[in-house]
């Protein structure tokens, strides 16, 4: 697997294991956000700082292959995050989302009201034509067909939570969603089918920001890292539902995402400060930081 940042100068793609930097390109300005499509030569990307390569109203798809613009998407308010998959691009604003089809001149298929959603929460299933929007209503979430098949009004509500959102995230296969709120402490995740609660995971009791969650490959683990400076690891097996089965002490509490790692027993955490850190942990639960590294001090290879 890999990802992707932005910087004051463009855009950087690194490779999650082993770690190492694969590509970059020099705009000469920022770029705020950067969602690649799989590890395809797709970019959707976004201007930032205080010199942007772009617009911020503006969703760009680089093409890094041939190093030129694929196409663009404009609209009228700031952009703050970006989702792709293969025939879709979806545009999120702070009260809306945007699903165009993706091709060289994009066409808007549907339009969707949220309610304020500054950190751009929204998940897209790869497998199947889902989409994960918050409500209008705060803690509550929309299931939205976005298939070329699908009417515009087909969308179901999911009353996940009483307070505000923090975190939206879908499974590989699409069946899965977690959601969290701005209290932190508890995940809660839900059959995306039947829209039934399947499990309700306890990070704690204190409020907390929760940054990331994740699921393994498998759906039966499940990674979270919040502000506490804790890595949470629970697992999905009805016996264990209620606790997580290890955490890990990271050494910082700034905002960052993490990812199961190809191994068994593996969490990767990507900070916004630069760091990448790998977690290893045994079957007693004990868990050690296996890795470390400052990406943003590497160069091409």
């Amino acid at each position: 697997s890999c990802f992707a940042c932005g910087d004051s100068t463009g855009i950087r793609i690194f490779n999650c294991e082993p770690l190492k930097q694969l590509y970059s390109h020099d705009f000469r300005r920022g770029v705020g956000h950067v969602e690649m499509l799989f590890r395809c030569c797709y970019l959707a990307l976004v201007g930032g700082g205080s010199l942007p390569a772009f617009p911020c109203n503006k969703v760009v798809v680089w093409e890094d292959q041939i190093q030129k613009v694929a196409c663009e998407v404009e609209v009228r308010k700031p952009v703050l995050g970006v989702k792709l998959k293969r025939d879709r691009i979806v545009v999120i604003v702070l009260d809306e989302v945007y699903v165009y089809t993706f091709e060289p001149e994009p066409r808007v298929l549907y339009s969707y009201s949220t309610c304020e959603n500054p950190t751009a929460l929204t998940d897209m299933s790869t497998t199947t034509p889902l989409l994960v929007i918050p409500s209008v209503d705060k803690g509550q979430i929309c299931l939205i067909n976005i298939g070329d098949d699908a009417p515009n009004a087909q969308m179901r509500l999911i009353p996940a939570h009483t307070s505000s959102l923090a975190v939206l995230t879908l499974n590989m296969q699409g069946t899965m969603v977690a959601t969290c709120s701005e209290k932190g402490t508890l995940i809660r995740i839900f059959d995306t089918c039947t829209c039934l609660l399947l499990y309700e995971l306890r990070r704690g009791t204190q409020k907390a920001r929760v940054y990331s969650v994740a699921f393994n490959q498998r759906s039966t683990q499940l990674c979270v890292t919040s502000d506490t400076k804790t890595l949470h690891i629970f697992s999905l097996d009805t016996k264990q539902k209620s606790r997580s089965i290890t955490k890990h002490s990271l050494p910082t509490s700034v905002p960052s995402v993490c990812c199961f790692g190809e191994e068994d027993g593996t969490v990767i955490v990507i900070t916004i400060a630069g760091f990448y850190y790998k977690v290893r942990w045994n079957d007693k639960g004990e868990s050690v930081k296996e890795e470390q590294f400052k990406f943003t001090a590497m160069k091409d290879e």
